[in-house]
């Protein structure tokens, strides 16, 4: 009866905790967005960040002892790394909408909203307030001012005008408080995370199967989010700039069309195996260069053979040699990344190229890992992956 008593408060006990989790997995995913942002930062920040640990700090400053290092080194690793990285990737974000907007043309991103704010300028004002000059307005008294407020099409554009800034104040404050979320959610992983998962392992990992499993997913997740997406984001901001700057002084028959845009998808080409960037840039100089033997300006092909020296050397090598050795996991079949990161954004939206990814190298990893040792019970047991395969045999 004892036995029976106590299993019953355990099965009551695990439906609790099961119940418990769920809500706190239905609250997590209305911020899944935000939460994929900060596991990149993360990952994009900890290089950075176990390099500062390599820099003592004095133990007492101003006659105060300094015990807190770990957060001293996260907070200066946010601050003078990730805050001026994710400032320079928003204004870059800044200079793509509107060349989205001409490319895509009437009817594009963001025309719904963006014409809200087009009806709140003078020259859609309601007759009675056009009608009205500043010094008028200023001379007229509380019996006017309230006739005023009383007509229904002074009425109408004052609700058009609260609604429009009531939506941009609730948007602007959505989106801070996921930008504080995503760094506060970093500090704490750089801060706690190797604490928070070391417990875990100890608490529930008996076999040690999860912490080879956590190991391996923690290897291919620095490669791909701090080497491939952070390569291409570097290299994307650099092509903006690059282009844009290019287009100042380049003849007008071999300017790049839409070249904030063209950077940006140079960025995106890196993440393609092989060819990489090159199938963007090469088209584009092609391009520019039937444009100037076209219209009779052969002498502007050297501009073109510059944008390529400039390209290649600035946007694709330089980028490249700087942030490549950091990647360093090869247990990711480039194939199927390269599937990911079509594949994330399509399904996920624009937050997909990094839930993608992460999804992929959970699967991956829990195939190589966890599944033979469910099918076998070894944790020993060794699966043969892709890369032991020759393509050559027969």
């Amino acid at each position: 009866m004892e036995y029976t008593t106590d299993l019953g408060r355990r099965v009551l006990l695990a439906i609790a905790g099961v119940a418990l989790f769920v809500v706190v997995g239905l609250v997590l995913s209305q911020f899944l967005p935000t939460l994929v942002f900060t596991v990149f930062l993360y990952y994009a920040s900890r290089p950075i960040y176990r390099r500062l640990e390599w820099l003592p700090l004095p133990e007492s400053f101003l006659g105060r002892t300094v015990p807190y290092q770990k957060q001293i080194h996260a907070a200066a690793t946010i601050f003078f790394f990730l805050l001026p990285f994710v400032l320079l990737v928003g204004y870059t974000i800044v200079l793509i909408v509107p060349e989205l907007q001409s490319f895509f043309g009437e009817g594009g991103l963001g025309t719904a909203y963006i014409s809200q704010f087009q009806e709140l300028q003078g020259g859609s004002l309601p007759g009675p307030l056009a009608d009205l000059g500043f010094s008028e307005v200023l001379a007229m008294g509380p019996n006017e001012v309230t006739d005023l407020l009383r007509n229904a099409t002074v009425q109408s554009w004052l609700g058009r005008v609260s609604d429009t800034l009531i939506d941009s104040v609730s948007m602007l404050t959505a989106l801070l408080l996921r930008v504080f979320i995503m760094f506060a959610g970093t500090y704490y992983l750089l801060t706690d995370g190797p604490r928070l998962v070391g417990w875990f392992l100890d608490t529930f990992d008996g076999s040690g199967v999860l912490r080879n499993y956590a190991a391996a997913v923690d290897e291919e997740l620095s490669s791909i989010l701090f080497g491939n997406i952070l390569n291409a984001l570097v290299t994307g901001v650099i092509g903006i700039f690059v282009f844009s700057l290019y287009n100042l002084v380049a003849p007008g028959s071999v300017q790049i069309p839409f070249a904030p845009l063209v950077g940006a998808l140079t960025g995106i080409g890196s993440l393609i195996p092989v060819v990489g960037m090159k199938i963007v840039y090469l088209p584009v100089a092609a391009l520019l260069a039937v444009s100037a033997v076209v219209t009779g300006q052969t002498a502007a092909l050297a501009w073109v053979v510059f944008f390529l020296v400039v390209t290649l050397v600035v946007v694709d090598t330089i980028p490249d040699f700087l942030i490549r050795p950091y990647v360093s996991g090869d247990l990711t079949h480039v194939g199927l990344l390269m599937f990911a990161y079509i594949l994330g954004p399509i399904a996920f939206g624009f937050y997909g190229i990094f839930l993608g990814p992460i999804l992929l190298v959970l699967i991956a990893q829990f195939l190589r890992i966890i599944a033979p040792y469910v099918i076998t019970g070894s944790v020993e047991t060794t699966q043969t992956s892709l890369s032991d395969y020759d393509s050559t045999e027969s």
